[in-house]
């Protein structure tokens, strides 16, 4: 199986996606119209308190209302929280299936910290692409040290953890 995930960013509680959040949507419609794929994972919780609707699902509509991709091909998982969370959620929806190929769309600045993620979480076990959606974040200081400190972060927390097993991941 050949994969594609969009990882959310955020939306506003009468859930509208926002303008980043729109780019990986529009980057992941345009990778999978390629039909390379089979198919397509959006991933969030609802995260917002007053917003019941998890964003995976606001993003498979906004793909679905603004696309040719058919409802069949679209997966939403809806429990991870966080990038560490997307892989792992990623990593157990996928344990019972041949992966050949695991494609993931997020933003430019973040393609780094997502693309050591998912390798780790993933165990190096599948070829992982990531793809960049265009944000006018990716020179901006604070989110490259935000993202940084994250990954060593990740680094710490995952410190002498056996990648092969998703029991101790």
């Amino acid at each position: 199986m050949k994969a594609l995930v969009v990882l959310s960013h955020l939306m506003s509680k009468d859930c509208d996606l926002e303008v980043e959040s729109i780019s990986r949507a529009e980057l992941a419609i345009e990778k999978f119209s390629n039909k390379e794929y089979d198919s397509l994972i959006t991933i969030g919780w609802a995260y917002r308190p007053d917003c019941t609707t998890p964003i995976a699902e606001v993003v498979k509509k906004y793909i679905l209302d603004n696309s040719l991709i058919g409802e069949s091909s679209i997966v939403s998982l809806t429990r991870s929280r966080d990038t560490v969370g997307d892989a792992f959620c990623c990593l157990d929806f996928f344990c019972n299936v041949k992966l050949t190929k695991l494609h993931i769309v997020t933003s430019d600045y973040h393609v780094n910290r997502t693309s050591i993620i998912f390798n780790s979480i993933f165990n190096n076990s599948v070829p992982i692409r990531v793809f960049g959606a265009s944000t006018n974040d990716s020179m901006d200081p604070s989110t490259l040290q935000h993202e940084q400190r994250s990954l060593e972060e990740f680094f710490q927390t995952f410190k002498g953890v056996d990648f092969s097993s998703k029991k101790e991941i």
